[in-house]
């Protein structure tokens, strides 16, 4: 595996393997990698003959209040998970020369209003600013994101239909512990007894699944468990139905998907469940 930081030396030797017609895929991170992630490298080895990988902590996308100086950084520990897998490249920009003179791109605003962008302003317009930046330094054939952040992955697709970009973006299903969590950078925030109390996200999330026969039960089931939840000492921001197809709110039971974002002690987590 090949680990390139400048941007230079990375456009030029990108420009030999696009000579040689190789099909590149792109798995963007911002590191602390997981199984998660492994799967997105794993599952574009499958389509591609060149699968490259990002690590970069993206200030854009981070609040004045949030998590961007402590976010987890080890580099040390994200390479030799990668040395184990089928990435030939890893990039890893120093932020001052990704960030030079980079346009700012903004997010569709009615995607990017509902959910996660309620709290967070102006958070999915720094990823797809520097998705963007991504894309052009790789052209790539493909990318692929995992679905547990599935409004930003449609997001990132619209994005990519809005800007007429030449890439495929594939959704990857969430990768769980064996309790359910959902795999995340942020789950080395909890404590053990946090971690085994964030299990009562997707737990919900499946009896308020189970709880659904009708468009009638929907409401009560969702709002049974937002209190379960806060009963359990989470802070819901939210836990709602909505179209898979568009993330609008929908009572249809055969297009829906489940959407929950809780605070736990300070640690935000996010997870879904199709139904």
């Amino acid at each position: 595996m090949l680990t390139i930081s400048d941007i230079g030396e990375l456009k030029k030797f990108l420009s030999v393997k696009k000579k040689e017609s190789r099909h590149i895929s792109l798995v963007p991170t911002m590191g602390n990698l997981h199984d998660g992630h492994l799967k997105l490298v794993e599952e574009a080895s499958q389509i591609s003959d060149f699968v490259c990988v990002s690590v970069f902590v993206n200030p854009l996308q981070f609040g004045p209040e949030e998590d961007f100086s402590s976010y987890p950084r080890t580099l040390d520990k994200d390479i030799q998970k990668l040395e184990n897998t089928e990435c030939a490249l890893l990039f890893v920009p120093e932020p001052n020369d990704l960030l030079l003179d980079i346009k700012k791109h903004t997010a569709d605003p009615f995607l990017s209003s509902i959910l996660c962008g309620k709290t967070r302003k102006n958070h999915f317009d720094g990823v797809v600013t520097i998705v963007n930046k991504l894309f052009e330094l790789f052209d790539p054939d493909t990318t692929f994101f995992g679905e547990k952040d599935y409004q930003q992955l449609m997001i990132i697709k619209e994005f990519v239909s809005r800007q007429n970009l030449n890439v495929l973006v594939k959704g990857i299903p969430t990768e769980r512990e064996d309790s359910g969590l959902a795999k995340s950078s942020r789950n080395k925030y909890l404590k053990d007894d946090e971690k085994d109390k964030a299990t009562l996200i997707y737990k919900t999330l499946c009896q308020v699944k189970e709880s659904i026969t009708d468009s009638a039960s929907l409401d009560k089931a969702i709002n049974e468990g937002i209190e379960v939840l806060e009963e359990n000492s989470f802070k819901v921001d939210y836990l709602e139905a909505r179209s898979k197809e568009n993330l609008k709110a929908s009572n249809d039971l055969e297009a829906n998907i489940l959407l929950c974002a809780a605070t736990i002690n300070k640690v935000r987590l996010i997870d879904n469940l199709e139904f």
